[in-house]
């Protein structure tokens, strides 16, 4: 073990090469200036700043003041002219300057965008509100990487997300109700209850601000500037458990410090405290702090920090003074835990009683390493202070207790300090007991464990798991009695755990893949449910894996943000112990396409296992043709699934492989499924694959010996074939074995007359309109497509293009009806396949678009997404809206004319109408007042998509950069409008909640409806 010395006491020794104090004494820190109090927040909220750090910048920056202070002050003596010093009276001179000059000025004031959200309060999360659309709140959303919080009572569990913390019912599993912070651009970073009321939450964001709440009634008290990046938090009771001691770690300028906060709000006698307890060149990870503040424990890689208050009484937070020692541990630690003992409980353990020469009562720490090894340091700080007065002590002794194969992912004492229970990647809860080294294990979890807490009673084990879950065990029976399922798409979390790579065995080694979207479909037998292809682990710190393999369909209510169902659609490995002859994972199938019928009943989905690389490598003649290998031996399967209403899950009735695996039409395919999409107006779907067929396919009676097969229900057994198969002769040749990424999109005619393929390779782009019933092709058109193909769609007589320009074509009279040219901000082609999305809704007969766009902001560039709901008869767009984050699946929600979005932190949020009174074409242009409004918000600072209107055309911004507008005569007065049914059905049905007027707006709108003039 190391005996390297710190920057803050070169002059300590090392003891015994296994521990080093380091005295922080208050001489060396900067004296921190006492902070201006409290600003007021909205809505009664209170705002403390937090005292800054001293730097020498900060010097320089004062003097520089003092300097332009005293220019100023000579200038005004000798009557000269002096600059405008404030930003306020900068901005106002130029603005007169502008005018001046005649340039234009923008005028619209906060007050003047009616629905916008004010940027200052929310420069990446915009939504422009659109007469007759909203966006609901997020729900769902990717579990942070950070511990479950028990309230004093165990009634409740505080649950963190990305942006938001979430509260649920330990009796119901239900979510009483999120606390949604105030910046939607850092991630939450650490959660701790407050020691002195227990109805506070203290939170800590990434971006260097800590905010609390008053989580039973979903209150923000206060909030405050920290200006350094946090990591971790802990909250210990201060001053004779009058005020909560807030201890965080966190980085600033490179350095990485642990640092205390006492905050104070506005209405308090004194201001708010800070003071620097520690400083290292690491990050550093975990953080306890124990005994009101007398003793710290913090982790630094595989070094152990305890640090022990050397003040002695009462002293002010500025003058805390801790000896620091370090201890070097055997692995890389990936989980601690630290407890307060005492002599009571070492006595009953039968252990014997160790000098004691500190007045701090002992503490216990256990740490989870790297390579599965777990290791219990008892009254560590005793034994570290016996050996620096005493030179001739041996090392503390450690428990070394040894059973996870993998890294450690959790690990924590019993409240009895009896037992540790930790948990890492074998999905696997293990038990030790510490007297007898007996074990006890609860197994086959469905993802490895990420995280563990024991309730303040300890009856309770709150786990939380890689698939996005949690769950309350009892611990008599270790069996659940709470679970909090979240949606479990692939997300890129941000781990808090740093932890370096070992050289193992890696279990996704291909160089070979195929970049797609995540499947999703809407249920239709059941409103409001979301179908997703999810993996069997959502998001691991410990897992190597780049891949994530969809093997699963997961069940979303969005109503109520939880999971209802959820089954396996391949072949999975949840209880084997999934490992080849060589030690390496064994790998799943993974669901690329999802697909529902019309009416709900039946379920397709497709199917792709690509063998690993170390699998074929042995069987490649040269090192460059492992691609070639695995390419050959993928394997594709077309599964068909019915819908069971009495026990409520797909069953599966057929299975076809390789679908699209042809060596007579395309003699090179690899039998790739390309798109899949359903017949709206019969049962059936398509398929279009790399062999350049197009095939659809339908249901059938199962026969055997010519004889009508029945099930035990009595029903008739259904299989499915292919119905039709129609060529696509311009192709042939090209696959995916070509250097270029094939991409073919499908469309549905609303009758399900006409099927629209677009298909783009390396010599083309060609769209092709199939007539279903004779399975001919009427045309081929090469000028339509543009750039790279993202999507195609029907709306009514109007064909939707989406790739580098939106086109919109009429498909009756065969022209365009207008374009809109968009940036691609140098995205790649496969990854705008992913993150691009077009959606179309028939009913409604609108269509949505998202695309990604690079947005500024204080901590960098950082890509996000927008969203614009689009009339196919008119270029401007209906509703439009910035999202934070990009979006992974966009879908019709089934509901009213509304959309699904889910985004990259999995948060899903509904675009949707407002019910308002249904008006004809011509009512529902906008005035001119609302488009130069429009024109100001999205076209001045380039955040949105409309830039402005000129004639028949729209020029848009960043992401459109030019629309072309084509204009047709109607030849028919359509100012006369006549009361439909349909009229009244979207005026009283709806099932959003957040978009219910009230009875009186729907009294005024129905009496509208019927005062307005009649047809003839």
């Amino acid at each position: 073990m190391s005996k390297r010395k710190t920057e803050q006491d070169k002059s300590g020794d090392a003891i015994g090469g296994v521990s080093k104090k380091i005295k922080t004494a208050h001489a060396m820190e900067a004296k921190v200036p006492a902070p201006k109090g409290a600003q007021e927040l909205p809505n009664g909220e209170s705002e403390g700043t937090a005292v800054p750090r001293n730097h020498p910048s900060k010097e320089k920056t004062k003097a520089r003041k003092e300097r332009r202070k005293a220019r100023k002050d000579s200038k005004e003596e000798k009557g000269l002219a002096v600059s405008a010093t404030s930003t306020k009276e900068r901005r106002k001179a130029k603005k007169d300057s502008k005018e001046k000059n005649g340039l234009a000025v923008s005028a619209i004031s906060t007050k003047d965008r009616e629905g916008e959200v004010s940027r200052k309060k929310s420069k990446t999360h915009k939504k422009y509100k659109s007469p007759g659309w909203q966006i609901s709140n997020a729900v769902g959303g990717c579990l942070g990487d950070l511990d479950p919080v028990f309230s004093s009572d165990e009634q409740y569990l505080l649950l963190a997300f990305e942006t938001s913390v979430g509260v649920y019912a330990t009796s119901t599993s239900l979510l009483v109700r999120r606390l949604s912070t105030s910046n939607t651009r850092g991630s939450i970073t650490g959660i701790a209850m407050s020691t002195i009321n227990i109805s506070h939450l203290y939170v800590c964001l990434a971006q260097g601000s800590i905010e609390k709440w008053d989580w039973t009634k979903g209150l923000r008290l206060g909030k405050w500037a920290i200006s350094s990046q946090i990591s971790s938090l802990d909250v210990v009771s201060w001053n004779d458990m009058q005020e909560d001691l807030v201890c965080v770690i966190d980085c600033h300028s490179g350095q990485w410090m642990i640092t205390a906060h006492i905050l104070r709000a506005k209405g308090d006698n004194s201001n708010t405290e800070t003071h620097t307890l520690l400083k290292v060149t690491s990050q550093a990870t975990f953080l306890k702090v124990l005994q009101n503040g007398k003793i710290v424990v913090a982790s630094v890689g595989d070094r152990l920090m305890v640090g022990n208050l050397f003040s002695e009484g009462k002293v002010p937070l500025k003058d805390m003074t801790y000896i620091w020692r370090e201890f070097n541990c055997p692995e890389w630690i990936t989980a601690l835990d630290a407890r307060t003992s005492n002599d009571h409980e070492r006595s009953i353990r039968g252990g014997q009683k160790v000098p004691r020469l500190t007045t701090t009562q002992p503490i216990d720490i256990v740490t989870g390493g790297q390579q599965g090894s777990i290791f219990v340091y008892r009254d560590l700080l005793t034994k570290l202070t016996n050996m620096e007065r005493k030179k001739h002590l041996p090392t503390p002794a450690v428990q070394n207790l040894h059973w996870h194969r993998n890294t450690v992912g959790a690990v924590k004492w019993s409240v009895d300090g009896n037992y540790i229970i930790s948990g890492g990647v074998e999905t696997v809860m293990v038990i030790w007991q510490l007297d007898t080294g007996q074990k006890q294990f609860l197994p086959h979890l469905s993802a490895p464990i990420e995280s563990l807490v024991v309730s303040p009673s300890g009856s309770s084990y709150a786990v939380r798991i890689a698939d996005n879950s949690t769950m309350v065990l009892s611990t008599v029976e270790l069996s659940a009695t709470v679970s909090i399922p979240g949606i479990q798409v692939p997300t890129a979390k941000r781990t808090t755990v740093k932890i370096p790579d070992l050289p193992r065995i890696s279990e996704h080694t291909e160089v070979f893949s195929m970049s797609r979207r995540s499947a999703a479909a809407m249920s239709k037998h059941t409103p409001g449910h979301l179908l997703l292809s999810v993996p069997g682990v959502s998001s691991s710190r410990a897992s190597t894996a780049t891949v994530a393999k969809s093997a699963y369909l997961q069940t979303f209510d969005v109503k109520s943000g939880s999971q209802a169902a959820r089954q396996a659609l391949t072949r999975t490995k949840v209880t084997d112990k999934s490992m080849g002859p060589e030690s390496n994972e064994i790998e799943e199938p993974s669901v690329v396409l999802i697909q529902t019928s019309h009416d709900g009943q039946w379920l397709a989905t497709v199917e792709e296992w690509i063998p690993p690389r170390r699998d074929v490598q042995f069987m490649a003649p040269e090192k460059g043709s492992i691609i070639e290998e695995q390419k050959s031996r993928i394997e594709v399967y077309l599964k068909f699934w019915v819908w069971l209403r009495e026990s409520k899950h797909w069953e599966l009735t057929a299975r076809i492989e390789s679908p699209h695996y042809s060596t007579i039409s395309s003699p090179r395919s690899l039998g790739i499924v390309l798109d899949l999409v359903e017949d709206p107006s019969s049962t059936g779907f398509a398929t279009v694959g790399d062999d350049g067929l197009v095939k659809i396919w339908r249901p059938r009676s199962r026969y055997r010996d010519g004889v009508k097969v029945y099930g035990k229900d009595g029903q008739p057994l259904i299989s499915w074939s292919c119905n039709q198969v129609i060529a696509l002769p311009t192709l042939s040749g090209t696959t995916l074995r070509d250097d270029f990424q094939i991409v073919a999109r499908q469309a549905f005619s609303v009758d399900g007359s006409l099927l629209v393929v677009g298909h783009q390779s390396s010599s083309g782009s060609l769209l092709f309109m199939i007539n279903v019933e004779n399975g001919t092709i009427r045309s081929v058109r090469s000028d339509i497509i543009s750039g790279s193909l993202i999507g195609v769609g029907i709306v009514g007589r109007y064909l939707i293009v989406l790739a580098n320009c939106l086109t919109v074509w009429d498909i009756v009279d065969d022209q365009l009806n207008y374009e809109i040219m968009l940036r691609s901000h140098g995205i790649s082609t496969r990854n705008q396949n992913s993150i691009w999305h077009l959606a179309i809704d028939q009913e409604a007969r609108t269509f949505a678009v998202a695309i990604p766009e690079f947005a500024n902001t204080k901590s960098g560039t950082r890509l996000r997404s927008q969203v614009g709901v689009f009339d196919p008869a008119h270029p401007k767009p209906l509703f439009l809206s910035d999202l934070p984050r990009p979006l992974r699946t966009l879908l019709p929600s089934m509901q009213h004319g509304g959309y699904l979005t889910i985004d990259t932190t999995a948060e899903v949020r509904t675009v949707a109408r407002t019910l308002q009174l249904p008006v004809s074409q011509d009512e529902e242009k906008p005035k001119s007042d609302t488009l130069s409004t429009l024109d100001n918000i999205y076209g001045n600072k380039g955040a949105g998509l409309l830039e402005g209107t000129q004639g028949g055309d729209v020029n848009f911004s960043k992401l459109m950069i030019q629309s072309k507008a084509v204009s047709h005569s109607s030849g028919e007065d359509q100012d006369r409008v006549l009361v439909r049914q349909q009229d009244l059905t979207e005026l009283f049905d709806t099932n959003h909640s957040f978009a219910l007027p009230s009875v009186t707006s729907i009294f005024e709108q129905v009496v509208g409806l019927f005062s307005r003039k009649l047809a003839a």
